[in-house]
């Protein structure tokens, strides 16, 4: 009996926080709810181009995240999202090319993770999430490396986590 209460309440905890994540998702790619699969809601937040608009992301989801964020060659600002970070990013996973600015700044306080690819990094935090958590992808960095645009690297966020199974 205690079991199901508690997965009552998982459930009803992860609609609540779905439904608190849609009333900042006014556009596509901007805490964009793509699915929850196992009690992981995974969010695309391809729009976030930089560290402002990723800080404003975390602060406004509830619990434990994963932090999916893309390399950049751009200085970023990690200061302003610090704080943030260190209160509910469980784990960082930085994909593109080899980013060491995001890793030595958290080092020793956030566990960090690297791939090669988006694909990689979403494999990653789906073996890592555990139920009640989020994984955000919000890239803080502009597409251009590896995408046309924004929407189009939130697309290639969208149909890979689709596919998770």
């Amino acid at each position: 009996m205690i079991n199901i209460n508690k997965k009552t309440q998982k459930h009803q905890l992860v609609q609540n926080r779905m439904k608190s994540l849609s009333s900042f998702a006014a556009i596509e790619h901007r805490l964009e709810i793509v699915r929850s699969f196992k009690e992981v809601i995974w969010i695309n937040d391809s729009k976030s181009t930089d560290m402002g608009a990723t800080a404003f992301s975390i602060e406004n989801i509830q619990g434990p995240l994963i932090w999916i964020v893309g390399y950049s060659e751009l200085d970023r600002n990690l200061d302003i999202i610090q704080e943030l970070a260190q209160q509910k990013v469980t784990e960082i996973i930085c994909y593109g090319k080899f980013e060491t600015e995001i890793k030595y700044y958290f080092a020793a306080k956030i566990k960090y993770s690297y791939k090669q690819d988006l694909s990689g990094a979403i494999d990653l935090a789906h073996e890592n999430a555990v139920p009640g958590s989020s994984v955000l992808f919000s890239p803080a960095c502009p597409s251009f490396l590896n995408y046309d645009n924004y929407q189009q690297r939130g697309d290639h966020f969208k149909e890979l986590v689709n596919r998770i199974s």
